[in-house]
């Protein structure tokens, strides 16, 4: 969403467009429904008071990437001070106070043909991605689960384009590294 004509969209139609994005990023980051809730909210907060002062030199998306990804840094930050968290498969099953439910994720690159052979090493990625330090997960999350371009990573992070591509290269060894014994056992 760009200005057009001098004039700023109401603040409604930018929630509307991005708030799926924001929460899918947020959650990605978290593993948490209740925490990405949270965050997503505090995002739109923190946007809704400086909308007045965005010039929309960068698309609206990015800069509520920004928001987000700095809120989510800033209370993963906090949470470590505090104690340290232990990584959750997004597909791990959600206990109620009565029962057990799975929770179904989301296969957003596969055909449903495939997705039922790819169930368990969607699970291992998944798994393998939360674990990751929190400075690699979220070049991680943006780039190969929400698919930014490395410079809108480079915007939302405030660092350079070169800075993402190393820190994704990075990343995605510790991932093949990880992976590697891993996918040898899967049939």
């Amino acid at each position: 969403m760009r200005i057009a004509g001098g004039q700023r969209p109401p603040f409604a139609d930018v929630i509307a467009e991005n708030y799926e994005r924001i929460y899918n990023v947020i959650y990605r980051l978290v593993n948490d429904d209740e925490e990405a809730a949270d965050l997503t909210q505090d995002t739109f907060v923190a946007a809704y008071r400086a909308y007045e002062r965005f010039r929309y030199e960068a698309s609206a998306y990015t800069w509520l990437y920004r928001i987000a990804v700095n809120l989510t840094k800033n209370r993963f930050e906090r949470q470590q001070r505090v104690d340290s968290r232990e990584a959750y498969s997004l597909d791990a099953p959600v206990q109620l106070d009565t029962d057990e439910v799975t929770r179904q994720v989301e296969d957003w690159t596969l055909a449903p043909e495939r997705v039922a052979e790819n169930d368990q090493l969607r699970a291992v990625v998944l798994r393998e991605v939360a674990a990751l330090k929190y400075d690699y997960r979220e070049v991680v999350v943006l780039r190969d689960l929400e698919g930014l371009r490395y410079k809108e990573i480079a915007d939302v992070l405030g660092c350079s384009v070169e800075a993402i591509k190393s820190r994704l290269f990075r990343a995605r060894s510790v991932l093949r590294e990880r992976l590697e014994d891993l996918l040898e056992e899967i049939p």
